[in-house]
């Protein structure tokens, strides 16, 4: 299982001179899956138009009772905020790929992963993208239900929704961890 934790948790393996914010531990999976997430949702922002439906949660509309003025937001907004999305996704992939031990004498970790203060946001922002991607493909409501998989068409859809229900989890657990190894970092 991945653990996250804050830098002076771990003062022994301060390699990086203090300037670690959060250390990232996955194992070999993990590192694999969180590296294929990544690269679907750069590859789902990239070739996607951004007014296409599976988008609606990244990219809300800000008037919704005037589409003049949503349109003229959504105009001057949208572009910068699909790069900042894309950006975020290229840095997990090219983090989790360019993972290691780090030295670190734990064989379950294999991709132990450093994020100085500057690294955090894109981090966050990806977990946060991926999560409204799964929420709108599982049916998360707006108050946070989600439809039981068992209720899907057929039982390859349910596995499907099962699966993809599994991975939502996954990016709370991390985004809640990460959360919480910053605020162990603050004053």
């Amino acid at each position: 299982m991945s653990r996250i934790t804050a830098a002076g948790s771990r003062s022994d393996l301060l390699a990086s001179g203090g300037t670690r914010a959060v250390l990232l531990q996955f194992d070999e999976d993990e590192a694999e899956a969180l590296a294929s997430l990544a690269a679907q949702i750069e590859s789902l922002l990239s070739e996607t138009d951004p007014a296409a439906p599976e988008l609606t949660r990244l990219f809300p509309v800000a008037y919704s009772d005037d589409a003049s003025a949503a349109a003229e937001f959504a105009r001057y907004t949208r572009p910068e905020l699909q790069k900042r999305k894309i950006d975020a996704a290229v840095a997990v992939r090219e983090a989790v790929e360019a993972a290691s031990a780090l030295g670190i004498d734990d064989e379950r970790y294999t991709h132990n992963i450093e994020l100085g203060p500057d690294a955090v946001l894109p981090w966050l922002t990806f977990l946060t993208d991926l999560r409204l991607v799964l929420a709108d493909s599982i049916g998360v409501d707006d108050d946070g239900s989600i439809p039981d998989a068992a209720d899907a068409a057929s039982e390859e859809l349910a596995q499907l929704r099962e699966l993809q229900h599994g991975v939502y989890d996954w990016a709370a657990f991390l985004q809640d961890s990460l959360v919480s190894a910053l605020e162990d970092e603050l004053p």
